[in-house]
């Protein structure tokens, strides 16, 4: 059984993990409606400030804790990670304002319906993390989170493929390809979370 401190581990997760879904719907707003890019990312921008108080609550918790409920290295590791998902939405959505995006597409939209995806399946997961077994025995946002960014990476190339066919002029290409890879890295960041927690998960089971 769990302590108060160590909840105190456990409700920064899940606050970190809820600013991260919070921040994932502010892109797809961006993306549905990039002429509002700048006003909408300045919002974003305080949900990405917002995740390094959280971060830094946690490592000073951390820094405070004799006793911490999972390793220490552990709790570090996935405050880093969910901080880099963070920084990593904050990047694309400042990517439609430096590249002067004002128009959007179904793909754009549709790795960010992903994104929003995933984070909600992230936000399930740090609410098991004080039921670390169970991760380790059913896995059912990890293999979701897998499997999201997988569909990310097959739109990804296919997308990325269309942009080189002759049919797009080179810098919008070029603005594009950024954008993508972009929205592709940030599920790659949230998959990076999953794989991170079901490893620890894999040591408890």
């Amino acid at each position: 059984m769990f302590g108060e401190r160590d909840n105190k581990f456990f409700s920064l997760f899940d606050q970190a993990a809820a600013n991260i879904a919070e921040a994932a719907r502010q892109l797809r707003n961006i993306t549905a409606d990039p002429g509002r890019s700048e006003e909408l990312t300045q919002s974003l921008e305080a949900l990405e400030h917002k995740g390094d108080e959280l971060t830094h609550d946690i490592l000073a918790e951390l820094n405070r804790a004799f006793i911490t409920p999972i390793d220490r290295e552990d709790i570090f590791q996935i405050a880093k990670e969910m901080d880099t998902v963070i920084d990593t939405i904050e990047a694309t959505a400042h990517r439609f304002v430096m590249l002067n995006i004002t128009s959007t597409t179904t793909e754009a939209q549709e790795l960010a319906a992903m994104i929003i995806a995933s984070a909600d399946e992230l936000v399930k997961m740090m609410k098991d993390l004080p039921r670390i077994k169970q991760i380790a025995c059913q896995n059912i946002c990890v293999i979701e989170i897998n499997r999201i960014e997988d569909d990310g990476d097959k739109l990804y190339r296919r997308v990325v493929k269309n942009l080189y066919t002759g049919t797009v002029d080179a810098l919008t290409a070029i603005r594009w390809r950024e954008i993508y890879d972009h929205l592709e890295d940030t599920l790659d960041a949230l998959e990076d979370v999953a794989n991170v927690v079901e490893g620890i998960a894999m040591k408890h089971a």
